[in-house]
């Protein structure tokens, strides 16, 4: 009777392992790589605020904002990044100036920052934009997150009477890219300083009657020198 036990292929135990961390890393990279497409990484983060009439992106630019401002009938395009410095703009600036000339596309800047409280005339020219401008307009800044988020905040609470609360959770999401425990919560703040302080008072006409006091009072490195 033949009792050789047969040894088991430890060989083959390194390349199973090797393979299990391989396919593992490609499940966690797609995984990842849909994630970033998911809060707009990729593409432009392109949104509808309001279908037909009020969308916001990223800081687009070339064929993906040509095709953007025809697909979507854009007349208006307010641009809260800025690029423009010493009065010369970035590529992206230039580009973008560009394309709305060739295709009779308004464009509008009013730039504001993504880490500090929005100046007051700032947010009074937004909603004068919104009040006065052709349809469809699109907003963006420079990721489509933050300064667009409580940008679209602002215009489902006041023109389309969404309540602020769910007006904010629609608009400055993590869906979207914005973190409110992040670098941008200044957004966040801002909206909070409403609440506290409106007692009762319209966020249109707190912004235009009570906040530029509190703008001024607030410390230096919370707001636009």
């Amino acid at each position: 009777m033949d009792t050789t036990l047969v040894q088991p292929n430890t060989a083959s135990r390194p390349k199973n392992r090797l393979k299990r961390v391989a396919v593992g890393s490609a499940i966690l990279l797609m995984l990842l790589l849909g994630l970033l497409r998911y809060v707009g990484v990729f593409g432009g983060n392109i949104r509808t605020v309001e279908e037909g009439r009020v969308y916001r992106s990223a800081n687009i630019y070339g064929k993906l904002l040509d095709d953007t401002l025809q697909s979507k009938g854009i007349r208006t395009v307010l641009n809260l990044r800025g690029g423009v410095v010493n009065g010369v703009g970035d590529a992206k600036y230039l580009s973008e100036a560009q394309s709305c000339k060739q295709l009779g596309v308004k464009m509008i800047d009013l730039p504001f920052s993504a880490v500090r409280y929005p100046p007051p005339k700032v947010l009074e020219n937004i909603l004068k934009v919104f009040d006065t401008e052709a349809y469809p307009i699109l907003f963006h800044c420079r990721g489509g997150s933050d300064r667009s988020g409580l940008t679209g905040t602002l215009y489902l609470h006041l023109y389309k009477n969404i309540p602020l609360d769910e007006a904010q959770s629609a608009q400055l999401t993590w869906h979207y890219g914005h973190l409110s425990w992040g670098q941008a919560h200044a957004m966040d703040d801002f909206l909070n300083l409403y609440r506290k302080t409106a007692n009762g008072m319209e966020l249109r006409k707190w912004i235009t009657a009570k906040y530029p006091a509190l703008y001024d009072a607030l410390p230096d490195n919370l707001k636009v020198k």
